[in-house]
């Protein structure tokens, strides 16, 4: 976390702000490591001495989300997790632990996304999806005024370091998978890492990326709620959410929390395949893919539509095929099409009645 990004965004308590409706800003409480001009290891405050909430900062990574302590319990074998082992000793460790555990659902998470994201920078050079998908968004929305901007459920970063590249200044990838982050964060501070790609079943090849030249402002990397931000009323000029909303608990909420921190005029990028899931988010809550004999049928499409009107997102342009290709492993791939979305920021106000 760089301290003149946090100073930029001024982020506020997310427990004040979403319980009590309070702005209540963080401050830097402990210093206890730097690394070049990120803090590396420290703490911080809410300001309200009412509530005093302590949020820690850990390989870089800010923690702010209204319920710190069950974040931490929850992500606590993340945290824990040791740098990337030498391939022939995770090798040995994939063989032990087999398959279906959490080692290895780590490596495939890790292999999918940052094989995707990254896949341009990579030896074997293919198109890499997000990049694709964003850039098919800005083409719709046109021109955005400058400023800040988060990317939501950015994994291991590729949209933050194209919406730098896009001029956007500071940029915020939030997300709350720890190993995610840190892989991005190490290409961010060492211009280069290393990762697993999965081969077939247990057996992965080590791949380097180096972060090209003109790859764009790094961004920094947050640990925060999609649906619950720490952040006030037009906080941002861009928000992307690229395949989030159909695997976050609440997906109204996440696009309710766009509007709310977007300034008006600013820009929303979003996608989504409609690949529901229950163990993500409760079929109640999913934008269509069930009711199928109410008004819309079942379909997803006018259900998001309505819901960003009435977030206060106008549409400006969709694409209802974007395509998605994502490698599983050397011998398989699945495809998506993408419902894609670009909005702009309508001019009412999305104050809250903070007392």
């Amino acid at each position: 976390m760089r301290e003149t990004v946090f100073e930029a965004l001024a982020p506020v308590c997310p427990r004040c702000l979403h319980g009590a409706e309070q702005r209540s800003p963080l401050v830097v409480a402990d210093r206890l490591e730097t690394r070049a001009d990120h803090l590396w290891h420290g703490t911080l405050h809410c300001s309200n001495p009412s509530c005093w909430l302590e949020f820690p900062v850990i390989d870089g990574i800010p923690i702010i989300v209204a319920d710190p302590a069950a974040a931490l319990a929850n992500a606590q074998s993340q945290l824990l997790r040791r740098d990337m082992l030498p391939a022939p000793i995770a090798g040995v460790l994939a063989d032990a632990l087999g398959a279906g555990g959490e080692y290895d659902l780590t490596r495939q998470h890790l292999s999918l996304y940052a094989g995707d994201h990254f896949a341009d920078w990579a030896p074997e050079s293919r198109p890499a999806n997000v990049v694709e998908t964003l850039s098919r968004g800005f083409d719709i929305l046109g021109e955005i005024p400058d400023g800040p901007a988060i990317d939501l459920g950015g994994s291991v970063g590729r949209g933050g370091w194209e919406l730098s590249r896009r001029g956007l200044a500071p940029v915020v990838v939030a997300d709350l998978n720890i190993p995610m982050m840190r892989l991005g964060q190490a290409l961010a501070l060492e211009g280069h890492i290393e990762i697993d790609l999965r081969r077939v079943g247990v057996v992965y090849d080590r791949v380097r990326i180096d972060l090209p030249e003109d790859a764009g402002a790094s961004p920094d990397f947050w640990a925060i709620d999609a649906m619950m931000l720490p952040f006030t009323e037009d906080a941002f000029s861009l928000a992307a959410a690229i395949n989030l909303v159909d695997c976050v608990a609440n997906p109204t909420a996440v696009l309710s929390e766009m509007a709310r921190t977007l300034a008006p005029g600013a820009g929303a990028i979003l996608s989504t395949p409609y690949d529901w899931a229950p163990n993500a988010t409760e079929i109640s809550l999913w934008l269509g893919g069930h009711s199928q004999r109410g008004p819309t049928a079942g379909a997803s499409e006018p259900i998001l539509r309505q819901t960003l009107l009435q977030a206060g997102l106008p549409i400006v342009g969709e694409v209802l095929d974007a395509p998605w290709r994502l490698r599983m492993h050397a011998r398989a791939v699945m495809e998506y099409s993408l419902h894609l979305l670009a909005c702009r920021r309508d001019g009412g106000s999305r104050e809250r009645p903070f007392s």
